[in-house]
């Protein structure tokens, strides 16, 4: 048996990344189909942060992609048995007792963060709104529930302004992404090829950038420029020359984004959160069911949809979504609805956190890849 080490994973983009959700465009013409009144737009845009299924994925693939002939060749699995060792049977699925799954060589993942790299120096970037101790002082109803509000100063909390980076609160994500729009884009709807004359126009699709500064200063420009990249750990079992991979090209998400992918046993920590003793700051995305949140007394929360690719290693699987008829293997999963990072959840006393943290931390499936972080 083989120990297990953690190993910190960045991914510096070469060029735009498009990061999907749940919204696509319109399939077909029938602007009344099902899937299309509830899935569809014309405008589709990008999430700043890739889904952690889709980092699971990616390093489930370049374990394989890197194995050798004997269990990867020409873009397929030539050995089953070989692969299921490698990555395990089957792609992140949720069950009903909420049990990690079996990922072969892979242990766990963490949620992702931002690095700045600025004159040589990097700083380890999470963002989360304005927060603060809250005292419970004006009584109200809320779903016909007698609750007591808290008194937030107008001055001191504005939901648009108020992500920023936890310690200096002088980065604001704004500062970091940057918007890439395409309008009135042909895409083929059977292949899904752009710059076809296909079936459908698209109206508009808004990428990423990350907001990269270049300074002209003297013959040493590079050390004055301003970049970013995510970051990630993961354990990996030592089996596995993790670090020999480093420097490769990865793809993460839709329309062919590319990252650079740099991995080393050098794991620097993210920014430890502020501390507040009555309430729970979520730093990914956390499913908990409606009354298991319920258990907190006051939340600044949102919900984002989420769905997965569920893949099987002894299946004949193709991830074109569009000839699911012809490959039976790919499914997607139900969707759920997970609490958004930056959520922050206040309680009336102890016991009532803690009874909160033990519903998050008994989603193991997916604590195990990065989801249900918190502080």
């Amino acid at each position: 048996f083989y120990a297990m080490s953690k190993y910190q994973i960045t991914l510096t983009p070469v060029d735009k990344f498009f990061f999907g959700g749940d919204m696509t465009f319109q399939v077909g013409n029938n602007e009344n189909d099902e899937f299309n009144k509830k899935y569809s737009s014309y405008i589709i845009k990008s999430s700043m942060y890739p889904q952690q299924t889709s980092l699971l994925g990616m390093l489930r693939f370049l374990i394989l992609r890197n194995g050798g002939n004997a269990v990867f060749k020409d873009g397929r699995i030539v050995d089953n048995e070989l692969a299921k060792e490698l990555i395990g049977k089957r792609s992140f699925s949720v069950n009903d007792n909420h049990e990690e799954n079996q990922f072969g060589m892979i242990g766990s993942l963490t949620h992702v963060w931002i690095r700045k790299t600025e004159k040589g120096k990097e700083e380890n970037l999470e963002f989360e709104p304005f927060f603060r101790e809250l005292s419970f002082n004006k009584s109200g109803l809320y779903n016909l529930q007698g609750i007591n509000i808290p008194e937030i100063p107008k001055e001191e909390y504005d939901p648009k302004d108020g992500i920023k980076t936890r310690l200096t609160g002088d980065i604001e994500l704004k500062d970091v992404f940057k918007e890439d729009r395409r309008i009135g884009i042909d895409r083929d709807i059977k292949t899904g090829k752009t710059g076809e004359k296909g079936d459908h126009a698209l109206f508009k699709q808004i990428s990423y950038r990350f907001a990269i500064k270049v300074e002209n200063k003297g013959d040493n420009k590079e050390k004055d420029n301003v970049r970013y990249c995510f970051v990630l750990n993961a354990v990996v079992d030592d089996c596995i020359p993790l670090e020999n991979y480093s420097g490769q090209l990865v793809t993460v998400g839709g329309d062919n984004s590319q990252f650079v992918i740099g991995i080393s046993k050098d794991v620097r920590q993210q920014d430890v959160a502020k501390q507040i003793n009555n309430a729970v700051y979520l730093l990914s995305p956390t499913y908990l069911s409606p009354e298991e949140a319920r258990e907190a007394k006051f939340a600044i929360t949102q919900v984002m949809p989420f769905r997965f690719l569920k893949t099987e290693v002894d299946k004949d699987v193709s991830y074109n979504i569009i000839n699911k008829g012809k490959n039976k293997s790919l499914n997607r999963s139900k969707k759920f609805e997970l609490y958004a990072p930056g959520s922050v959840f206040y309680f009336k006393d102890k016991e009532q956190k803690q009874k909160f943290i033990e519903y998050i931390e008994s989603k193991k499936e997916f604590r195990q890849i990065g989801y249900n972080e918190f502080k």
